[in-house]
């Protein structure tokens, strides 16, 4: 047998190569040796840009991670597939990387001044920043960012978003694999978080970081899968401290309570985490009040702002020809959070037993369904229920859904970022409506509430 195998590998070395199943070991060399191709390709490839080291460094980083992800759900498999998945990590780098010298309108109006603004300012003071009621950790990193003086801005905050990107993408990842999806379909929702256009557009488009809160959400939320109610709280109590649509999950801690998965202790550490990411408010001696109230001065700025009641978002408000923050925003609040509590009471109320694709899909419920029912929502609100559609995209239906909210995304971030109509707001707006239904149905299938479900029983 080791005679035959021999002479196999000498007459077709690359193929008998390709075939092999490598160890741990061989894993982490071969990675190692792709990374370090990778590094000298991308010095060679951008090495007219600046600060073309720290550049590569963050490629390598990145795609490292990717790679990780990936493999360590793909282990056990023949070599040539380990390469297809690194090489699409590489690529799904390389596509981040090509907008590196975009500069969009909202860096050069925005970011820009507020970043040599914060450089005239203390760290603290900076981190505690009251214009515009931005929050804690978006803060703090800009107050990071405005003490760099040998790199460019516009490079670390794309770069930044680009390594949340790919946290994130494990997450989806790992969300995937607790529901219950095969290995590649997995991996394949973890790519379209990093590839999808979406998901290139909002950061090298448009320099958000969008990312940065939805990396800690499902990252909170595959460990709340996972039994680790701790690590879960604090990581959702840190995203409540990045932005405030991280919360559009939080009722399902009620669920989790209930179902005796989390106690009060972890509860009041996502408070303390969340209070510790404002922490540079207090130190800066605006008080525990300015802290609290932050996010809003947000909303009170959104509501007397130059903005409508749905700021290139579709939903229930994209269906009326006249929306007033004024009429609206108020029903649309007390609306939202009702649903919220329907949501809950039907997982408390449940006929099949609790499980993780239940909690994932009431999670993208919740996070495509709230947008389209509060006010004040714009065209990055379905930012997070697009990472979770493709975590959630087991069957026809569901992959439906995950690739229309990607497209109503793509239309809303055409007209934000270039003022492009693709689809008139209605027929969008009936999409998502569409995309919020079919989740609906599915999370009533899985909880066992349906009438086919009821017959079976019978």
């Amino acid at each position: 047998m080791m005679k035959n195998t021999k002479n196999r590998f000498w007459a077709d070395p690359v193929r008998c190569a390709l075939e092999t199943r490598p160890d741990t070991k061989g894993m982490l060399a071969l990675g190692a040796a792709l990374m370090a191709v990778y590094a000298v390709l991308v010095l060679k490839l951008c090495a007219a840009m600046e600060g073309v080291a720290v550049v590569a460094a963050a490629a390598v980083l990145c795609a490292a991670i990717l790679t990780a992800f990936a493999w360590r759900a793909l282990r056990g498999e023949e070599t040539i597939v380990l390469l297809c998945t690194a090489a699409l990590a590489m690529l799904a780098v390389g596509a981040h990387l090509a907008m590196l010298d975009i500069k969009p309108g909202r860096y050069s109006k925005l970011l820009e001044p507020l970043l040599s603004d914060m450089w005239n300012y203390e760290l603290v003071t900076a981190a505690a920043w009251e214009d515009d009621g931005w929050s804690g950790v978006y803060l703090l990193l800009c107050a990071l960012l405005s003490r760099v003086e040998t790199f460019s801005w516009l490079y670390a905050v794309k770069l930044f978003d680009m390594l949340c990107q790919c946290l994130a993408a494990g997450a989806v990842l790992r969300i995937a694999l607790l529901r219950g999806a095969k290995r590649y379909g997995a991996i394949a929702a973890m790519f379209a978080c990093v590839l999808a256009p979406t998901m290139l557009m909002n950061a090298g488009l448009w320099a958000q970081c969008d990312a940065t809160f939805a990396m800690f959400t499902l990252w909170g939320l595959a460990l709340l899968m996972e039994d680790h109610p701790l690590a879960g709280c604090v990581l959702w109590g840190v995203a409540l401290g990045t932005k405030l649509q991280s919360a559009f999950l939080f009722p399902l801690l009620i669920v989790l309570f209930m179902k005796n998965k989390v106690q009060l202790r972890h509860i009041l550490a996502l408070a303390a985490a969340a209070f510790l990411c404002q922490i540079a408010i207090v130190l800066d001696g605006q008080g525990i009040m300015s802290m609290l109230t932050r996010y809003a001065v947000q909303l009170e700025n959104a509501r007397w702002g130059d903005v409508g009641l749905s700021d290139n978002m579709p939903g229930v408000y994209g269906l009326m020809s006249v929306a007033s923050v004024r009429e609206f925003s108020g029903m649309g609040l007390f609306l939202g959070i009702g649903c919220a509590l329907l949501v809950v009471a039907a997982l408390l109320k449940a006929r099949k037993p609790y499980n993780h694709d239940m909690l994932g899909l009431a999670a993208l419920l919740l996070a495509c369904g709230l947008p389209l029912i509060l006010p004040q929502m714009n065209a990055r609100s379905l930012y997070l229920a697009g990472m979770l559609a493709f975590a959630m995209a087991g069957n026809a239906r569901r992959m439906v859904v995950a690739g229309v909210l990607e497209f109503i995304s793509i239309c809303t971030y055409m007209l934000s970022v270039f003022g492009h109509t693709v689809m008139p707001i209605i027929p969008l707006s009936l999409m998502a409506i569409g995309c919020a239904v079919l989740v609906l149905l599915e999370l009533v299938e899985a909880m066992g509430l349906g009438k086919h479900e009821e017959a079976r029983q019978a």
